[in-house]
């Protein structure tokens, strides 16, 4: 999917999460982009290659940051340093990023298992 759409997405997700608030869309949206971060090639692999270029010689693209376990993660690193409806956008995010994701291939939603899941749309 394109960044576009990830982010479009992301704000749908973060806006529901929240209860129709705008700042849970915009929060939803940023995160929503999050998990390409492991693509170097990407929009927003090249802007910040310096954390994509090393994710993606670790774990490659729709492994780790394509998962529940970095969804998780996600939402508890942020969750003590801001409120509960930061935290909770964040993940709906990233979780519609991966559902996306999802349905244009497959994903390793169960990282670090080497299972891979998706539905593909023809």
């Amino acid at each position: 999917m394109e960044w576009s759409t990830h982010a479009l997405t992301g704000m749908v997700a973060g806006y529901t999460v929240t209860g129709g608030d705008w700042r849970g869309a915009a929060v939803g949206g940023i995160a929503g982009v999050l998990p390409d971060l492991d693509e170097p090639k990407s929009k927003f692999g090249k802007l910040f290659f310096f954390i994509a270029i090393p994710l993606n010689s670790i774990f490659g693209h729709r492994t780790f940051t394509h998962s529940l376990l970095f969804t998780s993660l996600a939402g508890i690193f942020i969750y003590p340093f801001t409120e509960l409806w930061v935290a909770l956008s964040v993940s709906a995010g990233i979780l519609a990023h991966i559902a996306g994701d999802m349905l244009t291939g497959k994903v390793k939603l169960f990282y670090p298992s080497a299972k891979s899941v998706g539905i593909a749309i023809p």
